[in-house]
């Protein structure tokens, strides 16, 4: 389906896995739990400030330890969390750490998710995870050799376990490897994302021969409709669920809907969320040099208080501004 020029997805059967229900609505928190990783996809989206750098983000907000996690995942008011990095495999601890904490204190029907690529995975790491709370598993081989690691979470451990790789032209006959593998092993579901075109990746991608998309900027052109050949594909072969997640579905939908709900739950009497995920208010300067915060719609009735700013931020801790301009609210 298009609306507006947004691509929503296609689904070739089953239904959508837990952690994708909740990106919807903007109910899922983004936890960036290590920028490590013992592989380079030529691919990555992940920022070069993060990717191979040991730091840590919920969203898009830095933290530095398990408490100040749960504080962001908690502000947010979020039904669920997806773990992901680099690959958050590589600091198994802190990751345990994280699960335990979370479904401590927002309850065990708080839905987790974990990505990574299966490398560091053995049947020991994959019991951790499981015993640890971990609801939801997601590997992208980038070798066919990690889908060892997949069967052995679907044979030893209770999660739900899938595979999330990202399409586009040539990779398809790949991608029906993996699907075909999937199947057999038994998995819950197959997403394939939209391979994006953006600044950390981009040199790579031009030196592969791809390019980006003239309709659909930030994407790689052909990649959707690669994507709904192996779709339809693996629906004619009645193999594992298979679904599609365009990239602008993340900035357009998923990432304003997070942004939404931040800014309704988390912010201050005298802030006015937006529908873009933002939040304004008025600073008014009296004429004794002082100045006053006031909610928005509140302004006009400030008979005499002059100059007026209105400001837009993002919902952050600091928040963000994002612009601000000149309100005159004495009256005419």
């Amino acid at each position: 389906m298009i609306e507006k020029g947004v691509f929503k997805g296609v689904v070739s059967g089953g239904r959508l896995a837990r952690g994708c229900e909740l990106c919807y609505p903007g109910a899922k928190a983004v936890i960036f739990i290590t920028g490590t990783c013992d592989d380079s996809c030529f691919y990555c989206p992940v920022s070069r400030d993060r990717l191979y750098h040991e730091v840590m983000f919920v969203n898009e907000e830095p933290v530095s330890g398990v408490e100040e996690v749960v504080v962001e995942v908690t502000r947010m008011g979020a039904m669920g969390a997806s773990i992901t990095g680099g690959d958050p495999l590589t600091a198994i601890d802190r990751v345990v750490d994280v699960i335990r904490s979370l479904k401590e204190n927002l309850g065990y029907g708080f839905h987790i998710h974990l990505y990574t690529t299966g490398r560091q995975a053995s049947v020991e790491v994959l019991r951790t995870l499981w015993a640890s709370g971990l609801d939801e598993i997601r590997f992208h081989p980038v070798d066919l050799r990690f889908l060892r690691s997949v069967e052995w979470a679907v044979r030893h451990t209770g999660m739900s376990v899938g595979i999330e790789i990202p399409i586009a032209p040539g990779l398809e006959e790949w991608a029906k490897k993996v699907i075909l593998e999937a199947s057999r092993i038994g998995v819950s579901f197959v997403n394939l994302n939209e391979m994006e075109f953006v600044e950390p990746n981009s040199t790579s991608l031009r030196l592969k021969g791809y390019r980006e998309s003239r309709r659909r900027p930030f994407t790689v052109e052909g990649a959707l409709e690669t994507a709904l050949k192996v779709v339809g594909w693996a629906r004619d072969h009645n193999l594992a669920p298979v679904h599609f997640c365009p990239a602008p579905f993340k900035d357009s939908i998923q990432t304003r809907n997070r942004m939404r709900r931040l800014a309704t739950l988390d912010r201050s009497w005298y802030e006015k969320p937006t529908n873009d995920g933002t939040v304004i208010w008025a600073e008014v300067r009296n004429e004794d040099g002082t100045t006053v915060v006031a909610h928005p719609d509140l302004i006009r009735e400030m008979r005499g208080w002059k100059p007026t700013t209105i400001v837009e931020a993002h919902p952050t801790r600091g928040r963000l501004r994002i612009s601000e301009y000149e309100y005159d609210s004495t009256p005419s």
